[in-house]
């Protein structure tokens, strides 16, 4: 199995740094995942001041695990001319600038960097919703995936009002209520939903037990949790 959203890194907060590779491996070695795709963690003041995670530190810590998938953080207020070869996708969080998903900028680096995406979503969130993630995924021709997959419960209620081209998929962190994913399965299937934990925000074990909830056939729970993401990266 494979999670494909994880951050490297610990949130510190009030003296304490919450998460960390350590803790994040065993509990890999309980789940029985054995590959993950990590970007940086986003601190709060690269939020605050519109500034990119360390992706340096992500490419560093793949070279000393082979288990690790490293995944870029762009930005839009410090876009690169190219990234390394070794990433295997991109992720871009609107809440940084509280930029739409589907600004030009992000629809020219995505375009320009032909590949995978991975994008934030709320749908609490002007900026954030699935109907943005839509609009990208039209403009693109790469996997777009839709991380949290629109997050709160209000998205239970809008879905059915959004038609999603072939190239979207759902991720399963940070979803409120497995009702949520259940409609998702519903729309589009297991084909198109992908595990992700979104650690150390997360855990690998809820969003086992979110896909758990479904009650699919273990061909069905291969895709979710390995086929799908291996096939969007390619590996």
């Amino acid at each position: 199995m494979i999670d494909a959203h994880m951050h490297l890194g610990s949130l510190p907060f009030k003296g304490k740094n919450w998460g960390n590779q350590e803790e994040y491996k065993l509990i890999l070695k309980e789940t029985g995942i054995t590959k993950y795709c990590a970007t940086p963690i986003g601190l709060p003041e690269n939020f605050s001041h519109n500034t990119t995670p360390n992706n340096n530190s992500v490419l560093e810590e793949s070279e000393k695990d082979s288990a690790l998938i490293p995944i870029y953080w762009f930005n839009v207020f410090d876009i690169p001319d190219k990234i390394d070869s070794r990433y295997k996708a991109i992720k871009f969080h609107p809440d940084i600038g509280q930029i739409p998903i589907d600004d030009k900028k992000v629809i020219e680096f995505v375009n320009k960097i032909n590949f995978p995406v991975f994008i934030h979503t709320n749908e609490a969130k002007e900026y954030s919703t699935l109907k943005k993630i839509i609009s990208l995924a039209k403009q693109v021709e790469v996997p777009v995936i839709a991380v949290h997959s629109g997050s709160v419960t209000k998205t239970f209620f809008k879905l059915h009002d959004y038609e999603f081209p072939d190239n979207v998929y759902f991720e399963t962190s940070g979803i409120q209520y497995s009702i949520i994913l259940k409609k998702i399965y519903e729309m589009v299937g297991a084909e198109k939903i992908i595990l992700g934990s979104d650690y150390p925000f997360g855990d690998p074990r809820v969003s086992l037990a979110m896909i758990d909830s479904l009650n699919i056939s273990p061909k069905e729970k291969e895709l979710i949790t390995t086929k799908n993401i291996e096939k969007i990266l390619k590996i």
